[in-house]
């Protein structure tokens, strides 16, 4: 018994100090710009450092086990940063470019946003890491997955991107073989949508449901923000969330077993239809793993789940720690999972909140984590976030489910009117909601955008959470050495 605890508690401090790691390499890597730990060697380097932490029997381990997340981290890091170095020399030039359309671009009557990802430079098609941003003059049929040359002058990127192009022409389109059927399926299924819901009604509701934003005006993507509720369009955990819930509620009947595969089936699913950003990996990663703990009968702490998933996800690209859709998801998931029971608990003690409170609590702590980030970024948050979050978030479901629907009987007379109609209306309403409260300017608070010291909010909010965290671990280590006693 005291083997199998010790074992337990090592693995677990591994894994955890293995992440604290790898994204507190991430950080340093990006700030401080470190670039030589791009050979494979550091890898096996690495490894054999984990290796070596996992089966040290004293606390050790721990160091072994940060210093190994950090070089894999540097390692990613300095990757990314070759191919950023190896693009900055093409500034200020005109360069023939290849790559692949990431997203769905976002066309208006100025022309197409484009996002390319799998560069390829010049004639020869040197390949390199990194992406641009293209702002181009065209009209015609881009989608995602594309693979497009252009030719423009590239000049600097910014967030995220390593370059950018302003009216680049666009020499070649290649269109993927056999083609991407999900995406197929979603633009089939969001025409039969758009034929039994109007404008602006439709463009809401396709971004609620299947994530697409592209249609969205700018006033009302403006309100959004400005009334606190874009994370209602950005495809994310709370999305998912309602997909596995009917998931689980279907075919959680037939078996345990049933609920767990549907629901990672409709998760993967959603996921490719809207795109693999890193918002909705983020939230299709901890879904799934949040399901698998489900079936099997265990509870993870939420703050463990979300290190793993960060850690994770900058892996594969450690430039979403820069990525404001990244940044935003998983502060208002900390702040639902970690802040929410804490609040509840100040506030109704080991009773269960009322749907309103528990809404009202939700908003609040997802509004109180992301503040910080939202004030770096715009400058600017609304005090009736929570008056319009409860407005709305009780009623999204309905409205994804009515979208859902019209797409299903579309086609089918009388019925085709009557969904389509009743979806028309609910989402009528939210549309009343966002612009009624995005009028209200008085309700702002602005400062100067990217202020550093905002993030001394997070002193406030996480230095009572590692006292009380530190008090629990202590608690337990206690345990197991009166266990070893005995």
């Amino acid at each position: 018994m005291r083997n199998l605890l010790g074992r337990s508690l090592h693995q677990s401090y591994f894994v955890v100090t293995m992440c604290v790691g790898i994204v507190a390499g991430v950080v340093l890597g990006l700030v401080f710009r470190i670039n030589f730990f791009a050979s494979p060697v550091w890898i096996g380097f690495a490894v054999g450092l984990m290796v070596l932490a996992y089966f040290r029997p004293k606390l050790i381990f721990i160091v072994i086990a940060l210093i190994a997340g950090m070089v894999l981290a540097f390692f990613r890091v300095s990757s990314e940063l070759a191919g950023e170095n190896y693009i900055r020399q093409f500034y200020g030039q005109e360069v023939l470019i290849a790559g692949t359309v990431d997203g769905d671009p976002e066309t208006d009557e100025s022309g197409t946003k484009i996002k390319l990802t799998n560069l390829k430079f010049g004639e020869e098609g040197v390949a390199t890491s990194g992406s641009i941003y293209i702002s181009a003059r065209y009209n015609g049929d881009v989608a995602r997955a594309d693979t497009i040359t252009v030719r423009g002058k590239l000049v600097e990127g910014f967030g995220t991107y390593a370059g950018y192009m302003y009216k680049p022409n666009i020499e070649k389109i290649l269109k993927p073989e056999p083609g991407d059927w999900v995406l197929m399926v979603r633009n089939w299924f969001a025409e039969r949508v758009r034929g039994l819901v109007p404008e602006p009604q439709v463009n809401l509701g396709l971004s609620y449901l299947l994530g697409m934003k592209a249609g969205l005006s700018d006033d009302l993507s403006e309100n959004l923000r400005t009334v606190g509720l874009v994370h209602i369009v950005v495809a994310s955990g709370a999305h998912l969330s309602i997909l596995v819930e009917i998931a689980r509620k279907i075919f959680g009947k037939l078996s345990r077993f049933s609920g767990l595969l549907f629901s990672v089936i409709f998760v993967v699913f959603f996921m490719a239809m809207v795109g693999w950003t890193p918002s909705i990996m983020r939230a299709g990663i901890m879904t799934i793993l949040t399901l698998l703990a489900w079936y099997v009968g265990r509870k993870f702490e939420p703050w463990r789940i979300i290190l793993i998933v960060a850690a994770g996800t900058l892996l594969v690209n450690p430039m979403f720690i820069i990525n404001l859709g990244w940044l935003l998801s998983f502060a208002s998931f900390a702040g639902i999972m970690v802040l929410g029971p804490r609040f509840t608990k100040f506030c109704f003690g080991a009773k269960k909140p009322g749907f309103v409170a528990e809404v009202v609590i939700t908003t609040v702590a997802a509004t109180v984590m992301t503040l910080p980030i939202i004030l770096y970024y715009y400058g600017t948050v609304s005090l009736i976030s929570v008056v319009a979050n409860l407005l709305i978030l009780p009623t999204l479901p309905y409205a994804m489910g009515l979208v859902f629907l019209t797409g299903v009987v579309a086609g089918v007379p009388i019925l085709e009117t009557a969904v389509g109609f009743l979806a028309t209306k609910l989402l009528d309403f939210h549309i009343a909601v966002v612009e009624f409260f995005g009028g209200m300017k008085s309700f702002l608070i602005e400062i100067e955008p990217y202020q550093a010291w905002v993030f001394l909010i997070y002193l406030m909010i996480f230095a009572p959470l590692a006292i009380g965290l530190i008090r629990r671990k202590m608690v337990k280590l206690k345990q197991v050495r009166n266990i070893k006693l005995e």
